[in-house]
């Protein structure tokens, strides 16, 4: 095989092993269509370099060394140096969940959290994803960072609950909409009895760099909409880049 196609079967296997844990080499080549003996090939230099290990039962997981590299990405995205305090004040100011995610591939990546004081909101944590077509930080993205047309061409969207956005009408729809209000609404698109609000980070000139979102019980968020939002707002700013003077990198305000 090509190098290029061996790196792209191996990312497809990673993200297999990610998404749905420990997996067979059967169930590894039916999920990414790849021959079984290029599974046993990828999976023996995996395991080699230490991005897998092999199980008793014959199953393949992922290894503990991406905690490892996860740790030093986070450290390496020098913009969101300040993120976790402008989370934790989130939080403190609106008793729910707070979230900071960036565009990847098609989806919303979380990279920094803060747990809120009431229900346990899960579904999205550091390292997780959702679809740009649900969640707040999902729509928040496809809204002020992706290019709508290329992404409703090249995904098939997945639904997550009745309310779950999936048609492409729709969907411009709730661009058009997210784009005149400034933040995106989320009422239970991803979790039964959840809502979630979010706004973009990032300059009003450019793509957004970035989505800050709340989460909680559906009903808080709908009676606090308007607080919430400005709350959001107000750590967005903090979050945004400054301008940088003259020879120097264009820093946080955090």
């Amino acid at each position: 095989m090509k190098p290029i196609k061996v790196l792209v079967n191996a990312d497809d296997v990673i993200d297999a092993l990610s998404k749905e844990g420990a997996l067979t080499p059967a169930e590894i080549a039916d999920r990414v269509g790849i021959p079984r003996p290029s599974v046993y090939r990828l999976l023996d230099g995996l395991n080699a370099v230490g991005f897998t290990e092999a199980l008793p039962n014959s199953k393949t997981q992922l290894s503990l060394r991406w905690l490892h590299l996860a740790d030093h990405a986070r450290a390496g995205m020098r913009e969101w140096t300040d993120a976790r305090s402008v989370l934790a004040d989130l939080v403190e100011r609106t008793g729910q969940t707070a979230y900071l995610s960036v565009l990847r591939n098609n989806e919303a990546v979380c990279v920094e959290w803060e747990q809120g004081r009431g229900i346990g909101v899960l579904v999205l944590k550091p390292g997780r994803t959702l679809p740009l077509n649900a969640g707040a930080a999902g729509r928040t993205l496809l809204a002020f960072g992706a290019d709508v047309e290329a992404y409703l061409e090249r995904t098939s969207r997945k639904r997550f609950t009745k309310a779950t956005l999936v048609g492409e009408d729709e969907l411009r729809a709730d661009v058009v909409a997210t784009r005149e209000r400034g933040y995106a609404v989320s009422d239970e698109d991803v979790t039964d009895g959840i809502g979630a609000l979010g706004v973009p980070v990032g300059s009003p000139t450019v793509k957004a760099i970035g989505a800050l979102s709340l989460a909680g019980l559906a009903p808080d968020m709908t009676a606090r909409r308007e607080d919430f939002v400005d709350e959001l707002r107000r750590a967005a700013n903090r979050l945004s880049p400054r301008p940088a003077a003259d020879g120097e990198e264009p820093t946080t305000t955090g």
